[in-house]
């Protein structure tokens, strides 16, 4: 496999366990019946579950925006837009940090939307842990709301670090030694109508950079492939097969991920990203057809999504060997831009690895 950029973000990690208060404000999109809402702010519970109510009477700071018909359907799925916030800097001071969560509500009926935001253990993120004193506020907002069908729905995470938060570190005589770096993972637990939502449900971390170089700055991981085609595929002429292939989102948002095969390419002597040795595309001979079926997959972090692959051919290809790529491509969440012709998504799709596979004609 070939990776146009590669993105590796290794973070040693500690935490000081201990209770914390929680503040902060609280918004929703539709008001609830007042049986059907507590307005009433709870900090956290002892278990280290954050609990917030939305009071029923506020709005969302970014309006729902009803998503077009295509990009509708009985699921309810969500992710945070970033896998990682925090500082580059390691100040001494309080930094606050935010980013947004999106929500796609199902279009079957109306929803009741519930977040919880929960510390977890840096060692084991499925081992829930008291909030650390380090964080003066961790949110989500707004966090309980009636969904309407076929909406997306973006609220707002909302994290306080204090001050003095850099880490740990250690010379020893040699000059060798350690450090770590701050790093406090939570993970949002979305219930609808009371029922656990796995495709909504998500994973976050906050840290503070102070060890490792500035190069590491704003990156968020891209999707990968997670399974391709075992090399090589062998058709008689006439002959159909069919595929499974796999991509996952390692992080960065709610994407629309999808493969191409846009070219053939001269056995294992390639190179990535195509454009940049033309010389090496050739033409897919006639007589040999891909498709994929779904064409386009959802992307939810660190979910995979799962495409079939059909090759077929027909009388008109001759036998022999012919290698070619697989791309896998992916356009970001773009609520922003309902001009574009993508719309939740970008226009500028980013096709950022690649594999090849060869097909023996026989």
């Amino acid at each position: 496999m070939k990776v146009f950029f590669g993105i590796i973000l290794l973070i040693s990690c500690t935490v000081i366990l201990a209770g914390c208060t929680m503040t902060g404000h609280n918004a929703t999109a539709e008001s609830f019946p007042p049986s059907d809402v507590n307005a009433t702010l709870s900090p956290s519970s002892t278990d280290g579950t954050i609990l917030a109510s939305t009071p029923a009477h506020e709005v969302f700071t970014l309006p729902p925006i009803l998503l077009p018909l295509q990009y509708q359907d009985r699921s309810t799925r969500g992710a945070f837009d970033d896998s990682y916030l925090g500082s580059y800097e390691c100040s001494n001071g309080t930094e606050s940090y935010s980013t947004n969560y999106t929500l796609f509500a199902g279009n079957d009926s109306t929803h009741h939307v519930r977040y919880t935001l929960v510390p977890v253990d840096p060692s084991d993120e499925s081992r829930t842990v008291p909030l650390s004193s380090d964080i003066l506020e961790a949110g989500i907002y707004p966090d309980d709301f009636i969904a309407r069908p076929g909406y997306a729905y973006r609220s707002q995470l909302n994290v306080t670090l204090g001050p003095n938060v850099t880490g740990e570190s250690h010379t020893n005589p040699d000059g060798s030694g350690w450090s770590r770096d701050p790093y406090f993972p939570f993970r949002l637990e979305v219930t609808i109508d009371g029922s656990d939502a796995p495709d909504a449900n998500d994973r976050i971390a906050v840290t503070k950079i102070c060890s490792f170089h500035s190069q590491t700055r704003s990156m968020q991981p891209m999707p990968g492939i997670d399974s391709a085609l075992r090399s090589p595929v062998v058709l008689n002429v006439g002959e159909t097969q069919n595929f499974p292939v796999r991509a996952r989102n390692y992080g960065g948002g709610l994407r629309e991920l999808y493969f191409t095969i846009p070219s053939r390419i001269p056995g294992e002597s390639w190179s990535f990203p195509l454009e940049s040795s033309p010389g090496q595309l050739q033409p897919i001979p006639d007589g040999l057809a891909f498709s994929f079926d779904p064409v386009v997959m959802s992307g939810t972090n660190f979910h995979l999504s799962n495409t079939t692959l059909t090759i077929g051919t027909d009388p008109r290809i001759p036998p022999g060997n012919y290698s070619f790529p697989l791309v896998l491509c992916y356009r970001n969440l773009d609520l922003d831009n309902q001009s574009s012709l993508h719309f939740p998504f970008s226009d500028m799709p980013y096709c950022g690895t690649a594999t090849s596979f060869t097909v023996d004609i026989v």
